[in-house]
């Protein structure tokens, strides 16, 4: 009895240092399907909609995997705004993809009204889903040519500099 206690306990706190070092560090996404998954996702605010190739696209691409309900979505769109504002011009695109299947509610969020530099679309459930996606915001690098996907989950102002280092890899 004392062993199987002494066993429990032992899982419990492997679990809970696995899933506090999870936060610090990105983790690999689920592999690349066989074959390349496209994702059309509407604009937010009216316009072009977006062409999400999951594989052989031309440039690479941070999806910012949110929802509207979320705070910690909420808190963390100025600082993807802000990456987005760093790449503006290069060969990469850094976009905010909702899970919300209606923009209506969406384009009246104070964060989505003050952003310069990302695009912000709805409708990407589909995509968050095929990309185990499990919380928000979760953080997609893409990197098409090499085929490796980073993913980083929750609210984390420093992802930024790590993001910003896996999108600087990528267009050398």
């Amino acid at each position: 009895m004392k062993k199987l206690l002494i066993l429990t306990f032992a899982v419990f706190a492997f679990a809970a240092c696995a899933k506090e070092s999870s936060k610090q560090q990105p983790s690999p996404a689920p592999a690349a399907q066989e074959t390349a998954a496209v994702y059309t996702l509407p604009a937010v605010n009216g316009g072009e909609a977006f062409v999400l190739k999951k594989t052989g696209a031309d440039k690479p691409v941070l999806v910012a995997s949110m929802a509207g309900f979320c705070g910690f979505c909420k808190r963390m769109i100025p600082y993807i705004d802000e990456l987005a504002g760093k790449y503006k011009g290069k060969n990469v695109d850094v976009i905010i993809a909702f899970v919300d299947q209606k923009s209506d509610e969406l384009k009246n969020l104070e964060p989505v009204k003050t952003v310069k530099n990302v695009k912000v679309y709805y409708n990407g459930s589909q995509f968050a889903q095929d990309n185990g996606v499990s919380g928000f915001p979760t953080m997609l690098f893409i990197n098409n040519k090499t085929g490796e996907t980073q993913k980083w989950v929750g609210f984390d102002p420093g992802y930024v500099d790590v993001m910003s280092a896996e999108i600087d890899k990528a267009l050398k």
